[in-house]
């Protein structure tokens, strides 16, 4: 089948670098696939060019390039093209998006409590195929080296890439008093207690203890309030697992955005600068062990994870169901609860301390990561479904 694929800006080049290993992948299975970058110039000239002679698919991550479309120019419908997708964040923060029509749509989620909360928003129909498919590995060319030798020579103990987003905001702490601010706060509370708790699940929750049902036309105006609870969610995890290792002194190495006022505060950060996910790649394999946050994918996976096992680093991440089916528990992976954080120092420590073990896991989590999380893996579901989708 023919692919185009699109490209844009995306915080640390990580969505154009999706793009790129995602592209390879599927020339890797016999497809072919062409990426358009809609953030350089000639891209209005590469676009006309793409669908005078449609491909099977458009893709974009996120659905970057679905907002080509409108209801005055439904170019894909015309060109009958399949658009297609893999949202990389909770379907709440692409609202616009995700209601973009296109007769010919299919979406993939990083967690399956995402697909649930389509089905009850009421997106499911508008779709030709809706499903659970996390991102695959991103890699560098050869394969690394996993004997003990080398996983010794490592020279970062713990690494960390991501945002520091601050202080978690509580944007509802300034509405009025009002009913849609007490169901707000109430679900809010609800995540923040329990890191597994997805956001359609702590609002039926809120709302069975006030007494009411979640139909279509509550859900429809709750879903704008509904973003600042999965926002500050997510902020509130990572923070408080920061500040656990900051006051505990363990020592990380950190890449991103925010975190000056953080490294200045817990000697134990060693900030790096900004980085990107190309500058990860090369990181990730002087690394020992990598700390995960899944940004709130409780029945999900993040991209961090498959790519560290890929790059020989042993993985310590939060739980999540999919993990728990994927991976075996200190064997491929090690994993903590959000309930037990202040035991996270010292599992880090203890992973640490015993270099052989730890190599183990390494080793162990890059054979199962190289054998069923590349991006060749999830190339051929999203070609599969395509070819349903058509």
């Amino acid at each position: 089948m023919r692919f185009v694929l699109f490209k844009g800006q995306g915080q640390y080049g990580s969505l154009r670098l999706h793009a790129d290993q995602l592209a390879a992948a599927l020339v890797e299975l016999g497809h072919e696939a062409r990426r358009i970058d809609l953030a350089a110039d000639g891209w209005v000239d590469e676009v006309n060019s793409a669908l005078a002679d449609p491909p099977d698919c458009f893709f974009g991550f996120s659905g970057m390039g679905v907002g080509l479309q409108t209801p005055d120019n439904p170019v894909f419908d015309r060109s009958g093209a399949v658009f297609a997708s893999i949202y990389v964040d909770h379907p709440l923060h692409h609202v616009q998006r995700l209601t973009t029509p296109v007769k010919k749509k299919v979406a993939f989620f990083l967690d399956r409590t995402h697909v649930q909360f389509m089905t009850a928003w009421g997106q499911a129909p508008a779709f030709r195929q809706i499903g659970f498919l996390p991102c695959g590995a991103n890699e560098l060319g050869s394969p690394p080296d996993t004997s003990d030798e080398a996983f010794a020579a490592r020279d970062i103990p713990l690494l960390f890439t991501g945002t520091y987003r601050g202080d978690p905001v509580r944007a509802w702490a300034d509405w009025p008093d009002s009913p849609a601010r007490t169901l707000i706060e109430q679900t809010a509370e609800r995540m923040a207690a329990d890191g597994r708790l997805p956001a359609l699940d702590a609002l039926k929750q809120t709302l069975s203890q006030l007494g009411v049902e979640l139909n279509a036309e509550t859900f429809e105006q709750l879903l704008p309030l509904l973003q600042t609870v999965q926002s500050f969610a997510e902020a509130y995890h990572r923070d408080r697992l920061l500040h656990v290792l900051g006051a505990a002194g363990t020592p990380v190495r950190v890449y991103g955005l925010g975190w000056q006022a953080m490294a200045d505060r817990y000697p134990g950060f060693d900030y790096g600068g900004e980085g990107s996910f190309q500058e990860t790649l090369h990181l990730l394999r002087q690394a020992r062990l990598v700390l995960n946050t899944n940004n709130g994918f409780v029945a999900g996976g993040h991209e961090r994870v498959f790519t560290a096992m890929c790059a020989g680093a042993g993985v310590v991440s939060d739980q999540s169901r999919y993990y728990a089916e994927a991976f075996k528990e200190g064997r491929e992976i090690a994993t903590f609860t959000w309930s037990e954080l202040d035991k996270v120092p010292g599992q880090i420590e203890g992973l640490l301390a015993d270099e052989a073990a730890l190599a183990a896991m390494a080793r162990a989590g890059a054979k199962k990561a190289m054998a069923e999380h590349r991006w060749t893996d999830r190339a051929a579901k999203l070609a599969k479904a395509v070819r349903q989708a058509k």
